[in-house]
């Protein structure tokens, strides 16, 4: 993973070199902010509830558009760590969190013209790993691996001047999900949404600058009863993020 982050930003910066208006479609994206985590573990036996705590999140995406068609690819990563209490009985008394996401994604206009002109719709493959800190007796936080389809709905609402409001749906249907050190049950099934609005200003001709908030669910249910101390547990986390950052276009 530490090669693939290295070889993308030095992309990064050699694409950057030559840059373009970032409304066309191909630009960087870097930006940071602070993002609260919460998780719940929920069943027969053994349950963990976490809190929201806040921690440092950043991530970049790296977006191509076609110049002949509305299609857009968007390569992205983010990360996030943070530190949690252990809830009573739980050894050691303090956990990190840490959560990496990557994901591709093509996108299209549907509409070339009309009220929904800037809608957009897409579809792609992610991966995402999320983990704590190992604890005893139960693990709270299991450290968990999935990997599957994403689907895309997004619509970029233009404001007077050189403001506009990016909204979107996002759900990802993991085809694949891995826990360790301790397992869950079985035929997991895992369901994520998130929902994210991003206000966007034209700072100058190849630049963008932009905020906003997310909110992400990623809930996993299992069956049975393995070696987490749960049966029929339903596992859930949860994140509410504040990004702000860049575009630069190339």
């Amino acid at each position: 993973m530490k090669k693939i982050k290295t070889t993308i930003l030095s992309l990064i910066i050699c694409q950057t070199l030559n840059a373009q208006s970032a409304e066309d479609g191909r630009y960087v994206s870097i930006y940071s902010g602070y993002s609260l985590l919460s998780s719940n573990l929920s069943g027969t036996g053994f349950n963990a509830d976490l809190p929201q705590k806040g921690g440092p999140l950043y991530g970049f995406d790296l977006a191509y558009q076609s110049a002949d068609t509305s299609a857009l690819y968007i390569l992205k990563y983010s990360s996030i760590h943070t530190e949690q209490s252990s809830p009573t009985g739980i050894t050691p008394s303090k956990m990190r969190i840490d959560r990496e996401d990557y994901s591709f994604i093509g996108s299209f206009t549907p509409w070339d013209s009309g009220a929904l002109e800037n809608l957009r719709l897409g579809i792609g493959y992610g991966f995402l790993q999320s983990a704590g800190t190992n604890t005893s007796p139960n693990n709270v936080l299991t450290k968990q691996r999935s990997q599957g389809a994403l689907f895309l709905l997004s619509f970029n609402s233009k404001l007077p001047s050189d403001w506009s409001v990016l909204s979107e749906l996002l759900i990802y249907l993991p085809h694949q999900v891995k826990e360790s050190n301790q397992v869950t049950g079985y035929n997991p099934q895992f369901i994520s949404t998130e929902l994210k609005l991003v206000a966007e200003y034209i700072f100058t001709d190849n630049s963008i600058l932009f905020g906003g908030v997310g909110y992400r669910s990623d809930q996993v249910s299992y069956n049975g009863s393995v070696s987490r101390g749960v049966t029929d547990g339903k596992d859930k986390r949860t994140l509410l993020s504040f990004p702000v950052g860049i575009k630069f276009g190339y």
